[in-house]
């Protein structure tokens, strides 16, 4: 599966979680970057370095492993926001 295709998944994921649509420029918004830059990731003229590095790593782990890692990022993102 193509990284542009995780992306989207993962935005179609996230849509129905929320049981909203979300617009490129929101999600962008939530991920620190530009629409352009967003767009460009979803087009595969522009490839996210550090991300494809994070799930190349990820990948390496057991499902469990996985699912600890994204949960304690969560609660960091938690205690950032204040939520």
């Amino acid at each position: 599966m193509k990284l542009s295709q995780i992306i989207h998944k993962i935005h179609k994921l996230i849509e129905a979680k929320e049981l909203k649509n979300i617009t490129k420029k929101e999600m962008a918004n939530r991920l620190g970057i530009s629409e352009r830059t967003y767009i460009e990731w979803l087009r595969e003229t522009n490839e996210p370095i550090a991300m494809k590095a994070m799930l190349d790593m990820l990948s390496q782990l057991k499902d469990d492993d996985i699912i600890q890692v994204v949960r304690e990022w969560k609660q960091e993102i938690k205690s950032k926001s204040g939520i």
